[in-house]
């Protein structure tokens, strides 16, 4: 009776082992560093459209990025979690910058957040923030 516990035990452990190997491989499936577009159309209100663009690194699945220099007007980042199916509900906290580019004309200075939709397959990624007006990301990885 002993000898088929260990080798349940064994089996059992095999295949957890598996599992958690296959889990860990899938987390990695996305590393590297991806280059970022932001483009903003003109909005219905009138505030004028922009593009940014800054680098992104994704470690485990878990994507970083920043434009501008942290918590001053202008400033982005980028964070959150690509799925193994390369869904990702990121999202992008930022300090606004010039009022005449934000909805609403916004004051310089206001913090926000706004959620992003995207999806990421080996080499690009598309995603999108919908407030008053629709943002488009774009990431190819570099």
């Amino acid at each position: 009776m002993r000898h088929w516990s260990f080798l349940a035990f064994g089996l059992l452990s095999a295949v957890w082992s598996a599992g958690v190997s296959s889990a860990a491989a899938d987390t990695g499936a996305f590393d590297g560093t991806w280059s970022v577009t932001l483009a903003c159309p003109q909005s219905p209100d009138g505030a004028l459209p922009f593009t940014w663009v800054f680098a992104a690194e994704v470690r485990d699945a878990m994507l970083h990025g920043e434009h501008g220099q942290k918590d001053w007007p202008g400033w982005l980042t980028l964070d959150g979690r690509i799925g193994p199916d390369g869904g990702a509900n990121l999202e992008a906290r930022g300090v606004t910058g010039n009022a005449a580019y934000n909805t609403n004309q916004t004051a310089r200075g206001v913090p926000y957040m706004h959620p992003v939709t995207a999806h990421f397959d080996a080499a690009q990624g598309t995603g999108t923030w919908t407030t008053d007006r629709i943002c488009d990301f774009t990431l190819t990885r570099t």
